[in-house]
């Protein structure tokens, strides 16, 4: 529910802006007889713009002497023509995105507006403003901006907010009390790098809060492998936050037998992630609590908490937990678990995402056996001390067990055998995403592979053994954007791959990574082949 939970606010938003007397205008405003926009709001519009690198044309509608109304991510109320909605979303790292440093001063004239979404730009080292003066703001998106500093206190001047978002951005610091303050909160998001302290306890006085996120982040920034300094008690008690369906605390606070009573008490908590909270594992009572809500879960995610297989098997003894139909994402990567309880997490008859990466899962124990949920979509396993013998399929396995997996990842093991490539072929036939880089794979690739994978559209094949020529049939992948085979052993000529390969008839940058092998021949930087680039990073080798 959670995943939906930002779509469905702004939808709800919409229709009660709607109802207000306001016409959607994100792509072009009704011809009908609405009122005009505020000239002050439109001058105000186009020093916003001034502001900003829009390298992309996001804005290229907004120009003088024209209606604002009729701009394209504007909505303005069409009795009064004033500006109500400003959705600036963008899609960094991806096209289109906005950059630069954001003047909200110059935003100020736009008194009526309720929602401003300014997520996925790019305002790198920019602090995140102040808004104020924006007394009726209903919804703010700063997420994925990374925007950095610390988080202003003055948000507390915004009492009419409903959404507040600031996931994935660079902030540090104390998380201020003043948050407290905005008594109209159904959805808040904070993020998490480099903030310290402990949470205020004045959050929990937010009693319309449905959604809470403090200290996890899953965006991009994700990669900087940054952590918080969150530490303290979970200030939280019973009666706090009544309407929660979402929660995720991430930081290693202390575990105290209040926390138990209270999460036992938030019956409408569909989603939990405690991430880092590394002493879960000596308190009995609030694993026997999440083992007892796990029934009502839809995701469960418990990274980084020190939890051993011990711990897993208190989570999951009993029948309701183990074969709990609504768990559809399940999170216990970096622990200290092993192979032994492995099976246990694969009975999940609704299971999606599980990732069980930074384990040590490796025995004489077959993930090729395994009973798998047959709709499992990603599945998680980078890092986790896997060897050829965890693959290996018996001759009563079911072959199509994995047909609905669409991302595997298995980089950073202890792989050998290019027998990989069999067991893949024989065991799903879906893939979108496969991450086997980082192994020992030696010996070539086989056709088999290149014939059953045709719906691949990333692949990383890089820092193996792998030897041979580079298969013609990853020219025929017809889906296939982006093939990393670099710091292998493959020779060949490097042209003679390229132009051996049936190339589908598309228009798309496709992306060839060969950096660090043994090839021969000429080696250009992009390659122009049948109608599209082939985009070639090629240094040593």
């Amino acid at each position: 529910m959670s995943a939906y939970f930002p779509k469905i606010f702004y939808i709800v938003l919409l229709l009660s802006l709607l109802a207000s007397g306001s016409t959607v205008t994100l792509k072009n405003s009704r011809e009908s007889g609405e009122a005009k926009c505020i000239e002050r709001e439109s001058q105000a519009l186009l020093s916003f713009k001034d502001s900003l690198i829009d390298v992309f044309g996001m804005l290229s509608t907004w120009t003088n002497n024209t209606d604002c109304c009729k701009w394209k991510r504007i909505l303005c109320n069409h009795q009064t023509g004033h500006v109500q909605l400003l959705d600036l979303h963008g899609n960094y790292p991806h096209r289109p995105y906005l950059r630069g440093a954001i003047n909200v001063t110059s935003l100020i004239h736009l008194q009526y507006i309720q929602h401003l979404d300014l997520s996925h730009n790019y305002f790198a080292g920019t602090y995140i403003p102040d808004f104020m003066g924006f007394t009726n703001l209903r919804y703010l998106s700063l997420s994925n901006c990374y925007f950095a500093g610390r988080i202003p206190s003055k948000l507390r001047d915004l009492s009419q907010l409903r959404y507040l978002n600031l996931r994935d951005n660079i902030l540090w610091g104390e998380i201020p009390v003043q948050i407290g303050n905005l008594k109209l909160l159904q959805y808040l998001d904070l993020g998490g790098y480099y903030l310290s302290g402990k949470i205020p306890f004045q959050i929990g006085n937010l009693r319309k809060l449905q959604y809470l996120s403090i200290g996890c982040n899953y965006g991009e920034i994700t990669m900087l492998n940054i952590s918080n300094s969150l530490s303290g008690a979970i200030p939280f008690q019973i009666g706090n936050l009544p309407l929660l369906h979402t929660l995720r605390l991430g930081g290693n606070f202390d575990v105290r037998a209040k926390d138990a009573q209270w999460l036992s008490s938030l019956h409408s908590l569909t989603v939990l992630d405690l991430t880092s909270l590394r002493n879960l594992g000596s308190s009995r009572q609030l694993l026997q609590t999440i083992s007892k809500i796990i029934p009502n879960l839809t995701e469960l995610r418990l990274a980084e908490c020190n939890l051993l297989d011990i711990d897993i098997q208190s989570l999951f003894h009993s029948r309701s937990s183990n074969n709990s139909i609504s768990l559809t994402i399940l999170d216990l990567s970096s622990n200290m678990l092993t192979s032994s309880t492995l099976q246990l997490l694969f009975n999940f008859p609704s299971l999606k995402i599980l990732d069980l990466s930074y384990n040590n899962l490796a025995s004489s124990m077959s993930l090729g056996n395994s009973n798998i949920s047959s709709k499992l979509q990603e599945l998680h396993l980078g890092s986790s001390s896997l060897i050829d013998r965890n693959l290996l399929i018996s001759s009563t396995s079911t072959t199509n067990s994995l047909s609905s997996l669409l991302h595997i990842d298995l980089s950073n093991n202890l792989l050998r055998s290019y027998s990989i490539f069999h067991w893949l072929s024989n065991f799903t036939t879906n893939l979108r995403t496969l991450h086997l880089d980082s192994n020992f794979l030696e010996g070539s690739i086989p056709d088999e592979f290149g014939k059953s994978m045709n719906s691949l559209e990333y692949l990383y094949l890089s820092n193996n053994k792998l030897q041979g020529k580079v298969p013609s049939f990853f020219g025929s992948m017809c889906r296939l954007q982006r093939l990393d085979l670099s710091n292998n052993k493959l020779n060949g000529e490097f042209l003679s791959f390229i132009q051996n390969s049936s190339w589908c008839s598309r228009h798309i940058i496709w992306e060839l990574k060969l950096s660090y092998n043994q090839f021969t021949g000429k080696h250009q930087p992009a390659i122009w082949v049948k109608g599209f680039v082939v985009r070639v990073e090629f240094f040593r080798g």
